[in-house]
């Protein structure tokens, strides 16, 4: 887990899970950048906004994370599998 979700969990108090979609929504949607520059102030509130944008569109953030999740394990597989080789 990130430094940027335990903070999220301890601001909000989401699940350990919401928690990565959340920091996504910030990194992408909501600042379009990395977060280390953002004060403490403005990472609270984004984590705030970010939770009801995951709430509005949960469906769409569940599918992204799960496909996601799926090509990085493919690709796992293939490097497993050139190794072998």
């Amino acid at each position: 887990m990130s430094t940027y979700q335990d903070m999220i969990i301890e601001d909000i108090g989401c699940s350990p899970d919401d928690a990565v979609m959340i920091e996504h929504i910030m990194r992408e949607d909501i600042f379009h950048s990395t977060l280390d520059w953002q004060t403490r102030a403005q990472l609270c509130r984004a984590a705030r906004k970010a939770a009801k944008i995951l709430a509005e569109n949960r469906d769409l953030y569940v599918l992204e994370r799960a496909y996601a999740r799926t090509i990085f394990e493919e690709m796992q597989q293939a490097a497993a599998q050139k190794l072998r080789a």
